[in-house]
């Protein structure tokens, strides 16, 4: 549900699907993934409402679909997340062949995508029953925060929006391999002058998607229409995106690829041995996580 809130005020779609799973999973250290899993029933609606101030009914419906969806992913997703990561180490361990790397971005494509389309019809029905009041607020809100993204990068020369990918790359990297050498450094500097930004096209696209989304929201007394065309926005990850971000974004993703090869032929021992030991401990995480009670 957090994600839906947040991807509709950022509306960086596309990507979100390729990366959404390994991405999320990065940004929490190991020891920590069970603590996180385990406090998500209250740590979800605290972010939502930061977004929706819902009413006593309302807040009741959405603790009774969390619970169900967190049932859900518990059972059903986080063993196929713990199967994943572990066939990961295992391909990791001798280097990703071509094959295997598109095998990785289809499988987190398919995992994040299942995702969506569980969460979807629960959203739509949550907003079916907003007041006008609520959405007014909350399209306040999704257009600040566009407008606070855009200007986060506004004015900035091409080569300080390519330094600052670069940073984010290596510290993305240096949390599975650990601390990379200067050699490796350099690839990701390298390249980190093929990339190209993004962030003007995302906005607008994400504009399109907002526009989208309202007009959704203005059909809630056509509860059939409504339902099938909120439904089908949020499972639809390309809405909005024009021809020229399509290339960029194939031209960053085939670029990126060809660093990870780069990177991976100059891996040593120590690096690799840490990159299949921290995706192995995930994916006991999640395989132990999958085994409790919620």
């Amino acid at each position: 549900m957090t994600g839906v809130l947040r991807g509709v005020a950022k509306r960086v779609s596309g990507d979100w699907r390729a990366v959404l799973f390994l991405i999320g999973v990065a940004l929490i250290p190991a020891c920590a993934v069970k603590l996180v899993y385990n406090q998500l029933d209250w740590l979800v609606p605290w972010y939502v409402s930061d977004y929706l101030d819902l009413n006593g009914k309302q807040d009741d419906f959405f603790e009774e679909r969390l619970e169900d969806y967190l049932d859900w992913h518990r059972k059903s997703q986080l063993p196929e997340y713990s199967a994943f990561l572990d066939k990961v180490a295992t391909d990791v361990a001798d280097g990703l062949s071509e094959q295997e790397v598109r095998y990785l971005q289809n499988e987190t494509e398919r995992l994040a995508g299942i995702m969506m389309e569980r969460l979807a019809p629960d959203i739509a029905d949550l907003f079916a029953d907003a007041d006008d009041q609520q959405l007014t607020d909350l399209y306040v809100l999704l257009e600040k925060e566009g407008d606070r993204l855009r200007a986060k990068n506004a004015g900035a020369s091409l080569r300080k929006l390519q330094e600052e990918q670069v940073e984010e790359v290596i510290d993305t990297i240096e949390r599975w391999t650990g601390s990379l050498s200067d050699a490796q450094e350099d690839m990701v500097a390298t390249w980190g002058g093929r990339y190209q930004p993004m962030g003007e096209d995302f906005y607008q696209a994400g504009t399109a998607w907002r526009a989208e989304f309202k007009g959704v929201l203005a059909l809630r007394k056509q509860p059939k229409l409504y339902r099938s065309r909120l439904i089908t926005l949020l499972t639809t990850p390309n809405f909005g995106r024009s021809e020229t971000l399509e290339q960029k974004l194939e031209s960053n993703k085939n670029a990126l690829t060809q660093l990870y090869f780069e990177l991976d032929r100059s891996f040593t021992k120590k690096q690799r041995r840490h990159i299949v030991s921290t995706l192995h401990s995930y994916a006991e995480d999640f395989a132990q996580l999958s085994k409790e009670d919620g």
